[in-house]
């Protein structure tokens, strides 16, 4: 014998309902600590230079710290309010604090380096450290 059920006919509203469910149960699993921002970073002559894109970070709320050969971007993005009506469709930009270390292939001038905020872009200017330079050795002749 067969049954048959009655099947509602498809809602893509509902279907959009459970995605956003879905995706906010995720987003509160991951708590307000961000992975950070993304990065650049590359070599000029002896020195490194890094660019991190942090748009909406203020100076202020932004901290960079050189230790030895690590890096780290600590800071805070502030997050877009709930929309003033109605509700979210799709919500990409999370905020909150985040943390970001990077072992750098050398030790740096941790006093010499430079830090810009322009435009949600930061970058950094890491000289390295005198003691990590190569050194050219003077060869003597003896007789």
């Amino acid at each position: 014998m067969f049954s048959i059920r009655h099947l509602s006919p498809w809602n893509p509203w509902e279907e959009l309902e459970r995605f956003h469910a879905e995706f906010e149960r995720g987003a509160q699993s991951l708590g307000s600590a961000l992975q950070g921002p993304s990065i650049d970073v590359w070599s000029e002559g002896d020195d490194l230079r890094l660019r991190a894109l942090l748009p909406g970070v203020r100076p202020e709320d932004l901290e960079v710290t050189v230790e030895g050969d690590q890096l780290t971007l600590r800071g805070t993005i502030e997050s877009a309010g709930a929309p003033s009506e109605g509700r979210w469709i799709r919500r990409e930009r999370m905020g909150g604090s985040f943390q970001r270390t990077l072992q750098l292939p050398f030790a740096i001038e941790a006093d010499a380096v430079k830090a810009r905020l322009v435009h949600g872009v930061l970058e950094l200017e890491l000289p390295r450290a005198a003691a990590e330079k190569p050194r050219k050795i003077q060869v003597q002749a003896t007789t």
